[in-house]
């Protein structure tokens, strides 16, 4: 029975020394190579962080500032697309009856790519929408201003 004890004790004493290996392996893990462990999480399917309180949605800011991106630059080329159109209408008032099929034509298909770059902005403007709310469920209330 003593000698049931005294194993029983060892193996307590083994657990927690491995135990407390474990913990300090897995701490300078983290200080030591911290892409390493983000890519390790990732790759689990951990996109979220808390510490001490606050949560962090790092794939949710980043996709969001590429949104916010794209779409200021499908403004800048909708307003080429403007431009081009009134360029071309300039130009199909000084050409043959001909040349202004011709010239029309290509303003049918530009006004076509305006309006599918006016779809994707819209698009583009309500996935801003959804990963504002989606920030604002995982943040903190004051933290939203910072964000944007």
């Amino acid at each position: 029975m003593e000698k049931e004890r005294s194993l029983l004790a060892v193996a307590k004493e083994v657990v927690v020394v491995v135990r407390e290996a474990l913990v300090i392996l897995v701490v300078l893990v983290l200080f030591l190579s911290p892409s390493l462990v983000k890519k390790t999480l990732t790759s689990a399917g951990f996109t979220k962080a808390s510490f001490a309180g606050w949560e962090w949605e790092r794939e949710v800011k980043a996709a969001k500032e590429q949104v916010e991106k794209a779409r200021g630059q499908l403004a800048v080329v909708q307003e080429k697309f403007d431009d081009v159109n009134t360029e071309l209408k300039q130009i199909k008032a000084s050409v043959s009856p001909v040349e202004r099929v011709r010239i029309e034509k290509v303003a049918q298909d530009l006004e076509l790519s305006r309006e599918q770059t006016e779809i994707i902005q819209k698009e583009l403007s309500l996935t801003i929408q959804r990963q504002d709310k989606l920030l604002q469920k995982t943040l903190p209330g004051d933290t939203m201003k910072k964000v944007r």
